[in-house]
């Protein structure tokens, strides 16, 4: 799977955003990764680490990008347009196992292991 993570923050906390594309199971995913000790009562929340993940969807496996980002905009996360962009990129070449790193101002790097 492609894996794209951009460091920001939701109400002054950081949270993680990770965005791509699941090569396997042929789909996008949204994971909005929190600290532990950050509780936020406008969100529902199922468990400790994630503010957001699309798994707690009904239907977690068929979300377009467009849906994503109307999660982000609620939210009120921006993330750079690129990352949307290479994500889309990455499911019409159907790409697996790339890591990158976005900055907030579009630029991104291979993400070291």
């Amino acid at each position: 799977m492609s894996r794209h993570y951009f460091e920001t923050t939701y109400k002054d906390h950081p949270v993680t955003v990770l965005l791509g594309w699941d090569r396997a199971l042929g789909h996008y995913f949204l994971v909005i990764e929190k600290q532990v000790d950050f509780v936020d009562p406008d969100v529902t929340g199922f468990d400790d680490q994630y503010l957001y993940s699309n798994l707690y969807e009904s239907n977690p496996f068929g979300l377009s990008l467009e849906h994503f980002k109307a999660v982000l905009h609620r939210l009120k996360i921006t993330v750079p347009a690129n990352m949307f962009t290479e994500v889309q990129r990455d499911s019409w070449n159907n790409v697996g196992n790339r890591d990158i790193t976005y900055q907030a101002d579009g630029s991104f790097a291979v993400r070291s292991a």
